[in-house]
């Protein structure tokens, strides 16, 4: 299963795409919305996992362009404030999970493997 990972902190893109791989997924990591754009065209993606608070594109517009060009794959947004009222709004359509950061890495490898699961087996994602 291929995740993207979006997230401007180098430690923290470090960090999660460690779990992620530890977890058994194929991860290709980039540190902008408009080079997940580019990845989401270059690459086939299962997940999209990306930080919220990002400069230039953040992630609930990198959300809304990546359910444009690949509707059918799941969005994680993950982000260091509580949750926003637009997040709240987007989730169920363009945001399909939200996890509060630190990110725990259990919680962001359950998370994932239901995304995963949910869209595998036609169940939806929400």
């Amino acid at each position: 299963m291929n995740i993207l990972l979006v997230e401007d902190d180098d430690d923290s893109r470090e960090l999660m795409a460690e779990v992620l791989a530890i977890a058994g997924y194929a991860v290709h990591s980039v540190s902008s919305g408009p080079e997940a754009l580019r990845s989401l065209a270059e690459r086939s993606v299962d997940v999209v996992v990306t930080d919220l608070g990002m400069e230039g594109m953040g992630g609930l517009e990198l959300a809304r362009a990546a359910k444009a060009i690949a509707p059918s794959v799941p969005v994680l947004v993950v982000t260091g404030w509580a949750e926003r009222e637009d997040v709240g709004r987007a989730r169920g359509r363009e945001v399909d999970a939200i996890l509060l950061k630190p990110v725990d890495p259990e919680a962001l490898t359950e998370v994932v493997a239901g995304m995963l699961a949910a869209r595998w087996h036609g169940s939806g994602v929400r």
